[in-house]
């Protein structure tokens, strides 16, 4: 398969994966997709002039990524509330324990 076709069906291959992964929130695997889509655009990069295929999976690639960010920073928040929660909770149990000298 010539390189132009490989690049299209590559970038396809990406957008599937990542969707995946946003679809079933697996952040432990969210590394390894993010940097395929990296090396796979440095590659694009460095190869001549990407075909229209190539340019539009690159486009979708570009839209799909971009609401990963978007639900990375969301569970990230989540992540925060969950740990503020926690730290409250801690700070609630110590003033108990310290007033009934526990």
């Amino acid at each position: 398969m010539p390189r132009a076709a490989d690049d299209a069906r590559r970038l396809r291959e990406l957008y599937a994966e990542l969707e995946r992964v946003l679809r079933d929130g697996d952040w432990a695997a969210l590394e390894r997709v993010d940097l395929d889509i990296r090396a796979e655009l440095q590659a694009l990069a460095a190869s001549p002039a990407p075909t229209a295929q190539a340019k539009e999976a690159r486009q979708q690639l570009k839209q799909l990524h971009d609401q990963a960010r978007v639900a990375c920073a969301e569970e990230c928040e989540r992540l925060r509330r969950v740990l503020v929660s926690h730290l409250e909770y801690a700070e609630g149990r110590s003033a108990y324990r310290q007033v009934s000298g526990s």
